[in-house]
């Protein structure tokens, strides 16, 4: 399944974000029990728009082109929750939107999917329409989520929504500055992007001497969080133009 992310917006700025402008955020519903009626669109209240289905595979199908702030996962068993996550997160848009798997509250115990992550996701029992489930949803559901792309240049991946970068030693948490400055280092890698660029397009200040001993301040403070995962060279200086981040062959 393919990786790419169709009609991505351009670079520019802080995070490469689709070039929507949804009144409110949508949540995809898959209920392997829903009835054929009910399926398609609805409001869930809220300010909520929710897109219902019990066909997994079609909605995969339109993954890669879709832009959903929230999936929910009902009538079905963790195993299958864990599977068709799993094939959502294959996309890489799909990776910063969060989970919430519905446990039916008919069987015992509580099954917590492979793929469940504690940070992002969640998990309760009951059914679509109860109002456990419905609290979850407005709890979970962000606007402009699912509009927002991972930067990822080699082993690295920026997780803008999260304020963190997934590296192949562990993962660093970041301020929001310090994300901006990695979004545009990240997305031309081994590229030297002028500090200018990074002060005037990712920030919207001009480029004066305080800026820049800001700018210098957020390069300093992510080397030393790379340095603490063993990435001390990532993150080189060219002097007199801007930075680059390197990404080694092999």
């Amino acid at each position: 399944m393919a990786d790419s992310v169709p009609n991505a917006g351009p670079g520019a700025g802080a995070y490469r974000q689709e070039g929507t402008s949804a009144a409110m955020p949508r949540v995809l519903i898959i209920d392997r029990g829903l009835p054929r009626a009910l399926e398609g669109r609805s409001l869930l209240g809220e300010g909520l728009e929710a897109h219902l289905t019990a066909d997994s595979q079609a909605a995969l199908e339109r993954a890669g082109s879709e832009v959903f702030d929230l999936l929910v996962l009902c009538g079905m068993p963790a195993e299958e929750q864990a599977a068709l996550a799993s094939a959502f997160h294959a996309y890489r848009r799909w990776r910063l939107v969060p989970v919430l798997y519905v446990s039916d509250p008919g069987v015992p115990g509580l099954t917590i999917p492979a793929t469940f992550r504690p940070d992002v996701d969640g998990i309760v029992r009951g059914s679509r329409s109860s109002a456990a489930v419905a609290r979850r949803i407005r709890e979970l559901a962000r606007e402009g989520v699912g509009g927002i792309e991972a930067v990822v240049a080699g082993p690295f991946e920026l997780d803008p929504v999260r304020l963190r970068l997934h590296g192949p030693r562990g993962d660093i948490d970041l301020t929001e500055r310090e994300a901006e400055v990695l979004s545009l280092l990240l997305a031309q890698p081994n590229r030297t992007v002028p500090a200018a660029d990074i002060i005037e397009r990712g920030w919207g200040l001009d480029v004066d001497e305080r800026s820049l001993q800001i700018l210098r301040r957020h390069i300093s403070n992510i080397r030393r969080k790379l340095a603490e995962r063993g990435e001390r060279r990532a993150v080189r200086t060219v002097r007199g133009t801007g930075y680059r981040f390197e990404i080694r062959a092999g």
